[in-house]
């Protein structure tokens, strides 16, 4: 008599593979994904710098290095912690947009308009270059600490529940 056994349970539905593909890419890249995505992005751009050295100004090579010791580091320790979407939003500006654009502008320009060619403010596209470059560079270590910091405020938090947690207080009766 059938009725008299028990039911197997039986696995919840999976979902096909298909809609399980579009699911993932409609809700897009994780912030870990897009990190290791923007450490290819910045290699990218650093090796745009260093092939046009001897036509970038005295220091702009340096300042480009400066800012990708800042921003490496972050993105790799983005690519292992995932990170909120406003915290991401400003280092994908640095590294997809604000970095390459000054330095694709820069160097799509004329050797000749470089030299002689001032802008409204007096300065040279060279000089105009490696200010945008000091601002990049703080902006980049703005970033960093900015997301640093959320994560101590975490681990100071766990440190302030683990203190409560474990240590005697005043209202022990034992």
């Amino acid at each position: 008599m059938s009725w008299f056994r028990q039911r197997r349970p039986q696995p919840p539905p999976q979902p096909a593979p298909e809609i399980t593909r579009v699911a993932e890419t409609l809700a897009g890249p994780t912030t870990q994904q897009q990190a290791q995505e923007m450490l290819g992005d910045l290699t990218a751009i650093v090796r745009r710098v260093n092939r046009a050295g001897a036509w970038m100004p005295m220091g702009a090579v340096p300042a480009i290095h400066e800012i990708e010791d800042r921003l490496r580091p972050l993105l790799e320790y983005l690519c292992r912690h995932p990170v909120t979407e406003a915290e991401m939003i400003p280092v994908r500006a640095l590294v997809r947009d604000y970095l390459p654009t000054t330095v694709d502008q820069f160097i799509a320009l004329p050797t000749e308009f470089v030299i002689t060619h001032r802008g409204r403010h007096g300065l040279t596209p060279a000089q105009d270059l490696l200010t945008q470059l000091r601002l990049l560079t703080d902006a980049a270590q703005e970033c960093a600490d900015a997301v640093y910091a959320g994560d101590a405020q975490e681990l100071a938090n766990q440190g302030r529940f683990l203190h409560t947690k474990f240590t005697r207080s005043d209202l022990d009766l034992g």
